[in-house]
């Protein structure tokens, strides 16, 4: 059986999400938790877990889910929290439907909870290879820094000053779309523009990327 090397989880935002409706029908509810934490206790876990970690954000539509589109087959899980189907070429015989997932290669979570639970199955099963990557998706949101105006991850919660996740990572890319004439380009900017927190290895990739999870899951591999 072929190993897994890489899991997408899609997305953040869909988990954080989940977790705020449950807790806001708490008794108690705090408005001003900040749901960046769980973020970063999830990404200690999968590190722990031995997982290097790149966050792909962007808005909706930017093809954050079909970057997984050229992952060699049966070697992805895809944890698809927003509960949707695949929209690329070949992605349902890969993937199955949101109705009727093909595990183990695709889940659909409520919790980061449950995807670290079903990594440490896979684990003492055998499933996945000694070398590993998480591919984590999530939206982005706009804030202010003076007078200027960035872009983030988006994290849900009313403080002021959330905990900047990007920080703790060494890879972020930020989707996008570029117009070429009547043709749509699916991009990843790879390093800091002067208004998100994209960040790259130095000298690993171009600026702008095809957005192709292979390509970058082989650079990192290679680096």
């Amino acid at each position: 059986m072929t190993k897994i090397s890489t899991i997408c989880i899609d997305t953040l935002t869909q988990i954080q999400e989940n977790q705020f409706m449950l807790d806001k029908k708490k008794p108690g509810h705090d408005k001003w938790k900040d749901y960046s934490q769980d973020i970063y206790r999830f990404i200690i876990d999968l590190q722990e877990l031995g997982f290097e970690i790149a966050l792909i954000v962007g808005p909706p539509g930017v093809g954050k889910s079909t970057g997984m589109r050229n992952l060699p087959s049966k070697t992805n899980i895809w944890y698809n929290a927003d509960n949707k189907n695949p929209v690329w070429e070949g992605g349902r015989a890969e993937y199955g439907k949101k109705t009727n997932p093909l595990e183990p290669y695709h889940i659909v979570p409520k919790s980061y909870k449950e995807i670290i639970e079903h990594i440490k199955a896979g684990l003492e099963r055998g499933m996945f290879e000694e070398d590993r990557y998480a591919i984590l998706t999530g939206h982005t949101e706009t804030y202010k820094e003076g007078v200027e105006t960035r872009i983030r991850l988006k994290t849900l919660g009313n403080l002021a000053n959330k905990m900047q996740i990007e920080g703790k990572l060494e890879t972020v890319f930020y989707a996008n779309v570029e117009k070429d004439g009547d043709d749509l380009n699916y991009i990843l900017e790879t390093q800091n523009n002067g208004y998100n927190t994209a960040r790259s290895p130095m000298g690993l990739f171009e600026g702008k990327i095809a957005n192709d999870y292979n390509v970058v899951i082989e650079a990192l591999k290679n680096y």
